[in-house]
């Protein structure tokens, strides 16, 4: 045997002695691992409602596909089945639904490495102590794997999110024309969002149309759009987090016509007959605090200046 050989060998039995500490460490090989094994058709014998769609789960498929698994496939999730064969109690079998976060999820994810996956560790779910088994059954057939559908899976542990998702202006969720999972990763990344993208970044994904870059910029669209929009429901239309004009005199102070008392009494105007409203006292009041987008109808910012030149072009009206 060649030195090169040797030195394989001595690689190969080395790596497969830090998987079994590596296994062991995290309480993957339970006591019931030492009594030997069971092939799947034992298992199944005792429990046939597992069996009866076995053959049509995700798990099921992929051992078929493998010969080294086929046979001895139940095994890779629940340990080594001898002592349970002998005293079939729940003690002497590893179950990996009743694990904690550092039992089944460290199982699922030796398989489950995908990029997807990557980031779990440091996920709101696991640090929540939430597992694996706490959303997906391993034992369904193929596309039923969660529990229940989104959004209702997800609105039991998220009871607030459902309540917001029942305000008058509040993404098409229950509507079905939308998922949690279009916003949100449940497996990891970023705590809030999803994929590679990030506060405006993923709103833009759907909202192009206001992404820009844009002549007049409106600075609160090119920082994060939640300074004004909420993302799952809101009284206000357009998931606002305020009616205007209160949303607005937050950063912008109200216009100076908003305070000047208007001339008394009624008179007409033929060409504008509508601004007759401003006759009454509180009528400037009316017309310059009741919406802002009458007027600035371009709030995500605009290529168009504005016909104002007190503004320099930047009002935002078109």
């Amino acid at each position: 045997m060649s030195s090169s050989s040797r030195g394989s060998n001595r690689l190969i039995l080395l790596s497969i002695g830090l998987l079994t500490v590596a296994v062991a460490a995290i309480g993957l090989i339970s006591s019931p691992a030492v009594a030997g094994t069971v092939d799947n058709e034992t298992c199944l014998a005792c429990h046939d409602d597992v069996g009866e769609n076995y053959a049509m789960t995700p798990h099921g498929i992929y051992f078929q596909q493998r010969p080294a698994l086929r046979d001895y496939g139940c095994e890779s999730c629940h340990g080594s089945g001898g002592r349970h064969i002998e005293d079939p109690t729940p003690d002497n079998i590893l179950n990996p639904a009743n694990s904690d976060q550092f039992g089944s999820s460290i199982l699922c994810t030796q398989c489950h490495n995908t990029e997807q996956f990557d980031e779990w560790e440091f996920s709101a779910h696991h640090n929540a102590d939430i597992n694996c088994a706490s959303c997906h059954t391993s034992h369904a057939k193929v596309g039923h794997t969660m529990k229940k559908p989104t959004p209702e899976l997800c609105y039991d542990c998220h009871s607030a999110v459902k309540a917001e998702m029942n305000l008058p202006s509040h993404h098409p969720v229950r509507e079905g024309e939308m998922s949690c999972s279009d916003c949100h990763n449940p497996h990891g990344g970023s705590v809030s969002l999803t994929m590679d993208d990030s506060g405006r970044e993923l709103c833009f994904s759907c909202h192009a149309e206001k992404e820009g870059p844009f002549v007049y910029e409106h600075a609160p669209v090119s920082e994060d759009c939640g300074y004004c929009h909420t993302p799952h429901g809101s009284v206000a239309n357009n998931l606002l987090t305020q009616n205007e004009p209160t949303l607005c005199l937050n950063c912008h102070s109200m216009h100076f016509h908003a305070t000047v008392v208007s001339v008394d009494g009624e008179f007409e105007v033929p060409q504008a007959p509508e601004r007759a409203s401003r006759s009454t006292e509180d009528g400037w009041k009316r017309v310059m605090l009741t919406k802002c987008t009458q007027c600035h109808g371009a709030v995500h910012g605009s290529d168009l200046p504005s016909q104002a030149t007190s503004t320099g072009g930047n009002a935002l009206t078109r």
